[in-house]
């Protein structure tokens, strides 16, 4: 298990714990639903704000799993731009002669649990059942109105597809991803990070090695839990 230490663009924020949503929630300046998004097929041309933070790292398929509190293969119920984003800006007395600017942001995300692999024992979830799942990332409007998404250490949404997520419980008591990318798998893409647009050639390189690594992890998650996942692959 190891740290990665990066540096915000905007502001330095240090996020300790696993990330912003598992130790620091938004206070309740939200959004909430967003309107007059562009329709489905123009959302990937939404532009994208990535910033980086501090979180633990899991490297392997069993750090994984033995820091994961619940693990589940679920569905989200919507499309990201009709999920509930909430994002903190920046305020100071100052705000009316100048723009505020966005701290943090996330989307909570409903799922349908299609199946359990891990949980509690002091908690009892079950197939069918809707739960929600904060994510690093939210849509949000700049001060020249313009809609932008905002996302931590190139961290991609939850698609409509099936996830195997594996997810650990923030101070609130509401459950995260944890891992980042390396948190959420999809069980029917195996190339949806390649629309993530690096930056800088550093950049590249952690994007590349990032890549590596969750698809190491995802050849053993589908190892373990192939009857699960085919079962479901056939329903």
């Amino acid at each position: 298990m190891k740290n990665k230490k990066l540096i915000f663009l905007t502001v330095v924020v240090t996020f300790m714990g696993f990330i912003i949503f598992t130790t620091i929630l938004p206070t309740h300046s939200k959004e909430g639903k967003i309107d007059e998004l562009p329709n489905e097929e123009k959302i990937d041309e939404i532009p994208i704000v990535s910033s980086n933070g501090n979180y633990i790292n899991y490297d392997n398929f069993d750090e994984l799993e033995q820091n994961s509190e619940l693990i589940i293969i679920a569905q989200a119920t919507e499309n990201f731009e009709d999920r509930e984003h909430i994002n903190k800006f920046h305020e100071t007395p100052e705000d009316k002669y100048q723009p505020k600017f966005l701290i943090e942001g996330i989307t909570k995300t409903e799922v349908n649990i299609k199946e359990i692999l891990k949980q509690p024992e002091d908690e009892h979830y079950n197939e069918g059942e809707i739960i929600s799942v904060i994510e690093p990332i939210s849509i949000f409007e700049d001060v020249d109105k313009v809609k932008k998404i905002k996302t931590v250490s190139n961290y991609k949404e939850i698609g409509t597809d099936d996830y195997i997520l594996f997810l650990k419980k923030n101070s609130y008591g509401e459950y995260g991803v944890i891992n980042m990318n390396n948190g959420r798998f999809n069980l029917s893409n195996n190339d949806e990070f390649s629309t993530i647009k690096a930056r800088t050639a550093s950049e590249e390189r952690e994007l590349h090695e990032d890549s590596l690594l969750h698809q190491q992890i995802k050849e053993t998650i589908f190892k373990k839990y192939s009857a699960k996942i085919i079962e479901i692959q056939n329903q």
